[in-house]
């Protein structure tokens, strides 16, 4: 079993309570239990998996004999340490199950150590100071909505509208019929992945992106093509290059407030990627979930500005301005690609939820100013950060966005991979680099949110500083939880 993917089904092992083998044990077992770890799986080698957890040979050696014992593992003579038939849940193997084993979005997703600083999930708090009536539903919409019986798959009628008028606002002539309503952006990335891409496949995707959408095409059985995000993002001449090299059913980008980067595209790689994407009749997924998310600067138009012939799918949201417990979002494209799109969305969920799409419709008409308070909010977090990072971890490089919600950050002579290990154990929870990657690459970032109050980041950055500390001394191993904590 490959390193990374057992590490990320241990998810908050070293969290737990009691001596570290004990930890490793409990966490292995557990996997077992649950069916995540299969009969017949071999596990990594005493010293890859203690290189990886940042943890001596000695504890790991002593967890895998531990659950010998009990008879949840057992050796073969040259071949290594293997989950026991004997012990282990039965369970079939599919290419989708070996996908989701691979997903780290629910670890991600369900950091619940109360004590731990969470710098892994890049979620803004509820926008405060937003009127509370607009979360609220009149009482004649509340009638209104209990006299229907339609499941509206396309979506609300007046949320669709308030959206078709956002995109209007930018100068993108936009019909309600050309708006899909999705549970998310992580939907809607799923449903445009359904639909243009089957298994062998390829996808071109920037390198690093989003890990969601890299699960999205890993689950379709696409075949990831990187696109290299520099300094000025993706640069349209290797676009045209990957194009013609591998003929991919759908390009995959995030122009503006790059996730993880932070690095808006220009206008003009906007222009010739529209051009691109009509010349070669290629669909383009532009991810924009967080282009209302500036601190400064202006934003640049969407790709969809310049693809007049509907080549262009627009992905929206409202989790990151708003609040993800909406769960909103929403795809922008040709009328008849929506049409398709909703046929299959309507074989998982038949239609998104009414009432939360009557708060979207609500919440859109303060746009101006959701925007303005979350830019304050985000950039006395990002300049935070910034000073705490350059005070006590002056090693660490970045540059400073102009937008979004995190730092992407390079550790230097550092797998990132087995930091995060030890920095749990340290009191902070970490999302590695790797975890963006289309392969083996970024192994030496981590990927930091600007989001947490003037408290918890303080405490995390010096949390951060002792187990940095103790990572480069070369004394990280078994670096003690309790003892570090600041």
């Amino acid at each position: 079993m490959e390193i990374d993917l057992l590490v990320q089904q241990l998810g908050g092992w070293s969290k737990k309570a009691g001596p570290l083998h004990g930890r490793l044990a409990f966490a292995l077992e557990k996997a077992i239990r649950h069916g995540i770890l299969l009969p017949g799986t071999r596990l990594p080698a005493e010293r890859k998996l203690a290189e990886a957890l940042a943890l001596s040979r000695t504890t790991v050696v002593t967890a895998y004999n531990n659950l010998r014992t009990e008879g949840w593992l057992e050796s073969r003579l040259g071949s290594g340490t293997w989950i026991a038939a004997a012990r282990a849940v039965q369970a079939r193997q599919s290419a989708h199950a070996l996908a989701l084993q691979g997903s780290p979005l629910v670890n991600l997703l369900s950091v619940n150590d109360s004590e731990a600083v969470d710098f892994a999930v890049a979620t803004p708090k509820p926008l405060a100071g937003i009127p509370r009536s607009l979360y609220s539903i009149s009482p004649e919409m509340q009638e209104a909505l209990l006299a229907e019986r339609n499941y509206m798959p396309f979506g609300l009628p007046a949320l669709k509208d308030a959206i078709a008028r956002y995109y209007l606002q930018m100068g993108i002539p936009t019909e309600a019929e050309q708006i899909l309503i999705t549970a998310g952006a992580q939907q809607a990335i799923s449903l445009v992945t359904g639909l243009h891409v089957q298994r062998g496949d390829a996808v071109l995707a920037e390198n690093p992106t989003y890990f969601g959408a890299l699960q999205a095409f890993r689950l379709a059985g696409a075949r990831l093509v990187a696109l290299s995000v520099g300094d000025r993002h993706v640069a349209p001449a290797v676009l045209r290059d990957r194009i013609l090299a591998h003929g991919p059913h759908l390009v995959y980008l995030t122009p503006t407030h790059q996730n993880p980067t932070g690095i808006v595209m220009p206008e003009s790689a906007r222009r010739d990627i529209a051009r691109l994407s009509e010349e070669f009749a290629i669909p383009v997924a532009e991810d924009c979930t967080l282009a209302d998310l500036e601190i400064e600067g202006k934003t640049p138009k969407p790709i969809a500005a310049y693809a007049p012939n509907g080549n262009v799918l627009t992905i929206g949201s409202l989790s990151k301005l708003y609040w993800a417990g909406l769960r909103i979002g929403w795809v922008r494209a040709a009328a008849g690609v929506i049409s398709q799109l909703a046929r299959l969305k309507s074989t998982t969920d038949l239609g998104s939820p009414l009432m939360t799409q009557v708060l979207g419709s609500q919440l859109l008409s303060a746009l101006p100013q959701a925007k303005a308070l979350r830019r304050k909010q985000l950039a006395s977090g990002r300049d935070l950060l910034v000073e705490l990072l350059r005070s006590h971890l002056p090693e660490w490089t970045f540059n400073v966005p102009s937008g979004g919600l995190c730092l992407w950050i390079r550790l230097p002579g550092c797998d990132t991979r087995h930091f995060t290990q030890l920095a749990a154990r340290f009191g902070v929870a970490l999302t590695q680099g790797s975890l963006f990657a289309t392969g083996d690459t970024h192994n030496d970032f981590l990927r930091i949110p600007f989001l947490l109050d003037e408290e918890a980041m303080t405490t995390g950055v010096l949390r951060l500083k002792s187990a940095w500390d103790e990572f480069r001394s070369g004394a990280g191993v078994e670096a003690p939880h309790s003892g570090n904590i600041v």
